[in-house]
Parts: C-alpha cells; sequence; structure tokens
C-alpha cells in the first residue's frame, strides 16, 4: 500500500508500505480535499497555534489545503467506513456463505425432524413456516424485508417457495431476516428439539435483552420511550424511511436506488444521562448508532441453536453477515453489535463466570477492545483482495480505530 506521511521539507510525502515504524503505527495528522490521510509521528498534536501554522505551511508547500484530523474527521470517517465495510461483504456473500448456509440446513433439518409432531406432516410444517415469513419479512418499512406488505404472498407455500429462494441467494440481509423469524416464531408451534432448547435458553442467558448477562447492561425499563439510563438512549421524534446509505448522514431522507427503511439511528438518539455505555464510547471518540443492539443476541441465538457453539472462523462470518444486516440497515454501530457478540466468546470471561481461562495472557489476548475491526472479522473475508483495498483507503480507522480516543 501507499500512504501519506508528513514532512518537513515538502509538507508530505507519499511513501510505500504500511504506516508504522518500529516504535508503532504513527497517528493520523491531516486531511487532503479529496479525502486521503496524511500520517505524522506521534509528536504531531494535530491541534493549537503551531499546528494550525504546520497544516497552512505543509498545505502552501504541497498547494493543496489540508484539515486537521480532529474528532469531527474521526467520527465521520468511522461512519464511512462501517458503511463502506458492509456495503464491500454483502457484494461478496462468499465470505460469510459457508455459515448462512449452515444455519439453513439447520433450520431445514429441524424442520424435517418436528414434521412428527404435526398431523400433516411436512406439508403442514412447510405451511407453517411459509406462513411464519409471509406474517414477520413484509413490511413497508423494514430492513431486509422480502416484499412490502401489498406483495405479501396468499398463502405459506407461495411464501415458502420464496423464502427458499432467497435462503439460497446472495441477500445477507434477506436470509438473516428468514433465517431469524424462522427461529424466534415457528419453534413457539413446533418446539425445539431438548438439545436446542438448552443451545437457546444458554444464548439467552448470555446475549438476550431481556434477562441474563445483556440485562445488566439495558433495565427495566426497555421498550419505553426512554428505554433506560443504562442503554443511554430515548426515542426521536420519529423516522422517515431512507435509502441513505449505512451510518451516513444521520436523519438524511432521499428516495434513490436501494431500500427505503426506518434506520434505528433515526429512530433512537442519545439521551442525557450519564450512562456508562455513553462515557465508553466518548471516552474513545466513537460514534452512537442506537445503543447496545439487543439485535445481535436475537441474531446470534439464531446462529448457536441452528448453526454452531463454536466460536470460531464460521462465528466470525455469521457475525460479519449480521453487521452487514445491522449496519448496513442503519441501525448499529459496529461496536454496538460486537460488545454483544463478545459476550459469547471466552475473551468475555468477566462475563462468563465459568469460562475457562488458562492464563492472564489468554485473557488479554482475547479481551474485547472497542473500536478495533480486524479481530472480530473472519479470515475469509481480511484475506480478499477488496477488504485490502478497503483497508489501505481507511487504515485509520481500520487498524487504528481503537485509538481515537486522543481525538475527543
Amino acid at each position: 500500500m501507499k500512504y501519506l506521511f508528513r514532512d518537513g521539507d515538502s509538507g508530505f510525502k507519499e511513501v510505500q508500505g504500511e504506516p508504522v515504524d518500529k516504535a508503532g503505527p504513527f497517528r493520523p495528522w491531516a486531511l487532503t480535499p479529496d479525502g486521503r490521510v496524511v500520517y505524522a509521528e506521534w509528536k504531531q498534536t494535530g491541534s493549537g497555534v503551531q499546528s494550525i501554522f504546520d497544516l497552512a505551511f505543509s498545505g502552501f508547500q504541497q498547494r493543496t489545503t489540508l484539515r486537521s484530523y480532529d474528532k469531527a474527521v474521526s467520527q465521520t470517517r468511522r461512519r464511512e467506513f462501517e458503511t463502506e465495510l458492509v456495503r464491500d461483504a454483502g457484494a461478496h456473500v462468499e465470505c460469510v456463505k459457508q455459515a448462512l448456509d449452515s444455519v439453513t440446513h439447520g433450520l431445514q433439518m429441524y424442520m424435517m425432524q418436528r414434521a412428527h409432531m404435526v398431523n400433516g406432516g411436512v406439508g403442514e410444517v412447510i405451511e407453517k413456516a411459509g406462513n411464519v415469513v409471509k406474517t414477520r419479512c413484509y413490511s413497508n418499512t423494514g430492513s431486509g424485508r422480502l416484499g412490502t406488505e401489498v406483495q405479501r404472498p396468499t398463502n405459506g407455500l407461495d411464501a415458502w417457495e420464496i423464502a427458499i429462494k432467497e435462503l439460497r441467494g446472495t441477500d445477507i440481509p434477506k436470509i438473516i431476516g428468514i433465517q431469524t423469524a424462522l427461529a424466534n416464531v415457528l419453534t413457539r408451534d413446533l418446539k425445539f428439539s431438548d438439545a436446542q432448547e438448552k443451545i437457546y435458553k444458554d444464548t439467552a442467558s448470555k446475549v438476550a435483552p431481556s434477562q441474563g448477562y445483556l440485562y445488566s447492561w439495558f433495565d427495566a425499563t426497555q421498550g419505553t420511550p426512554l428505554d433506560g439510563e443504562r442503554r443511554g438512549r430515548e426515542k426521536t421524534g420519529g423516522a422517515t424511511p431512507t435509502t441513505a446509505p449505512g451510518l451516513t448522514n444521520p436523519g438524511l431522507v432521499v428516495n434513490g436506488d436501494g431500500e427505503a427503511r426506518k434506520r434505528g439511528m433515526d429512530e433512537w438518539q442519545r439521551n442525557k444521562t450519564a450512562s456508562p455505555f455513553l462515557k465508553g464510547i466518548d471516552d474513545r471518540n466513537m460514534v452512537f448508532g442506537a445503543g447496545r443492539s439487543g439485535t445481535t443476541g436475537e441474531l446470534l441465538k439464531t446462529y448457536r441453536t441452528f448453526g454452531s457453539t463454536a466460536v470460531d472462523e464460521t462465528f466470525k462470518q455469521y457475525l460479519l453477515a449480521c453487521v452487514v444486516y445491522l449496519v448496513g440497515g442503519g441501525h448499529h454501530t459496529c461496536h454496538e453489535i460486537f460488545s454483544v457478540a463478545n459476550l459469547l466468546t471466552p475473551g468475555g470471561g468477566p462475563k462468563e463466570p465459568n469460562a475457562k481461562l488458562s492464563s492472564i495472557s489468554s485473557l488479554v489476548k482475547g479481551a474485547y477492545v472497542p473500536g478495533k475491526y480486524v479481530r472480530h472479522l473472519p479470515d475469509s473475508y481480511l484475506a480478499a483482495s477488496h477488504f485490502h483495498a478497503l483497508q489501505e483507503k481507511y487504515w485509520d480507522i481500520a487498524m487504528l480505530g481503537h485509538l481515537h480516543g486522543i481525538f475527543r
């Protein structure tokens, strides 16, 4: 890769390689008009009279105008990076297909195994599944919907035919939406096997917002207009469907190509309480989406029950699919998703009393670092050339996002 580095003689110069030296990474220092980051040694503070002079002088030498890399630039670029991340990953379903297919296969096996519980056998189970899809996957403003309310099929069999086609396709939000609807609703009627119920309840105790560990991060007022001091959010005056991508331009209403949906980030806003969650993101100069994600818990219950309980490469693939669904829909930031998913990993030891941690070093290695991305992404995506191009453009966020507390 190539990057721009602050230079005392020429203002800044292009350098081959990554913006690091033996002492560690360089800091983002300024931004060019075309959006390229100029890096510098950490002693460059990026603010104050001297830095303004340095920016002007560097710009004069290069005959360009530089903008100081500050709090606002950091947050804007984080929104841009996460939006571009889901756009890129969403366009390459092969990076997460193994995980998605494992859940689809698990759901189909479950349906076939439970067919003996109903008089109509397999046909009745398919009709029930189709009715769930018909009811839950068609709306006028939801993300990942199969269609609007007027496009809703007239019967369950037709709805199931559409669902099967989508489950074999490449639209990640639609696949996630179908899988979660079946896992959360169809199972109320057909019931889990004993083994599945045990996994479902175990996962719920860790990541469901109504109980267990995650409940302590919310509180008893969830679902009210305030939705709890701990969660740090409250309802806005309402959201209007928009096709604005991902987390960009909060509140912007546009009617372009793509799915018009109500974004969670437009439906919710920060409240004025001293929430530990809000303090945490402020200390790291991270952005607020809609508060810590309860939906992530619902999605991961689906994966663990019908896919796998292992925290491995496939788990990371499904987590990336969740990010495509939730960040792409404008509902949550990566941190609001990762911090919940981390409760299922051994590195979440402090939240999992029974986790077997062999040493302090293993805890440190697995510990969740807010603002850090690569640890949570699957190798199937990290090894791809299209991710490398995105990483180069947004190195300041993709690789250094956990250090942006210096800009707060």
